[in-house]
């Protein structure tokens, strides 16, 4: 199955963060593609609260601040995201690979303190 770029969805989910999103047609998984640069989310943490995720790291680089910790990342790392793992990102140009088991929706990820 082939899913071209044009065929995905554009969210903006801030003024620093751009995400595509890939349609699968399997509930158990999603993948989508993100830049950053700057501050995601602006203020707060976000969290996951069904998911687990991973970051692939296609270029750039930022800092994932973690309640585990700050990680530095850069092209080519993996950074794996628990389930109801608090963090914010800070990007510099940086793309991403996006991976959620199950599958992610809006409902499921929420800003927190």
């Amino acid at each position: 199955m082939l899913i071209k770029k044009s065929e995905a969805v554009k969210h903006q989910n801030s003024n620093d963060c751009t995400v595509w999103e890939y349609e699968l047609p399997n509930k158990n998984i999603s993948f989508a593609t993100a830049f950053i640069d700057g501050r995601y989310p602006e203020i707060k943490r976000v969290v996951n609260l069904s998911c687990e995720e991973i970051y692939f790291i296609i270029s750039g680089s930022g800092i994932i601040h973690s309640e585990k910790g700050n990680y530095e990342i850069n092209e080519g790392d993996f950074y794996y995201f628990n389930k109801g793992e608090k963090y914010w990102v800070e990007g510099n140009k940086l793309s991403l690979a996006l991976l959620n088991i199950p599958k992610w929706s809006p409902e499921q990820h929420k800003s927190v303190e």
